[in-house]
């Protein structure tokens, strides 16, 4: 017999533990297991006003970058929205369900306004990753990089007419070296650099 799921009216309460939807193995477990961010109040007291009304607390700030950093999310509009539904990662930040996020633009305010005369990110940054070799989550043995080119024709300024009057490119297209030339061209030099 099929079932079907009942769909009445909504539970009115719910008990939720959001450290038993983390699962164990999780890697924002390993990380929050090593990662003691007591001393980041102390050491960003100064760059922060003792009037006005409070500002976002800057572990949630820290914690919600290296949710960025660690799981390659790119902007912080996206990993407003990634913490906003993921609930692993509103644990490792410390928020319930219910808790609100930071807007996106929290961040930006604080790197090119609170933070911009110091170099203050860097050191507490290079603190944390420190605390990560330490108990082994960093090795640093390898790295990647993306140094693929992508051939554009975006310049609107670099265009002539054509005998119909249409504008066509400056630069034929069989003049430009194909992207496995130009790949093997910057490539060579960097080899015999890599220690």
């Amino acid at each position: 017999m099929m079932g079907r799921r009942a769909q009445h009216q909504g539970q009115l309460f719910y008990s939720f533990d959001l450290n038993a939807a983390v699962p164990d193995d999780h890697l924002v477990r390993r990380i929050a297991a090593v990662l003691d961010l007591s001393w980041v109040h102390g050491e960003l007291a100064p760059h922060y006003s003792h009037t006005g009304r409070p500002s976002i607390d800057p572990v949630l700030m820290i914690r919600m970058l290296i949710v960025g950093y660690v799981f390659a999310i790119r902007s912080e509009r996206a990993l407003c929205r990634e913490v906003q539904v993921n609930l692993a990662y509103r644990w490792f930040c410390g928020l319930s369900i219910e808790d609100k996020l930071p807007d996106h633009s929290a961040f930006s305010r604080a790197r090119n306004e609170r933070f911009c005369d110091s170099d203050i990110f860097r050191h507490v940054f290079e603190r944390i990753v420190g605390a990560c070799i330490a108990a082994g989550l960093v090795g640093g043995e390898g790295f990647a990089v993306d140094a693929s080119l992508i051939a554009a024709d975006a310049n609107k300024h670099r265009s002539i007419l054509a005998a119909n009057g249409t504008k066509s490119s400056s630069l034929s297209r069989r003049a430009v070296p194909s992207k496995s030339i130009w790949r093997r061209s910057m490539i060579r030099p960097l080899v015999g650099q890599v220690p």
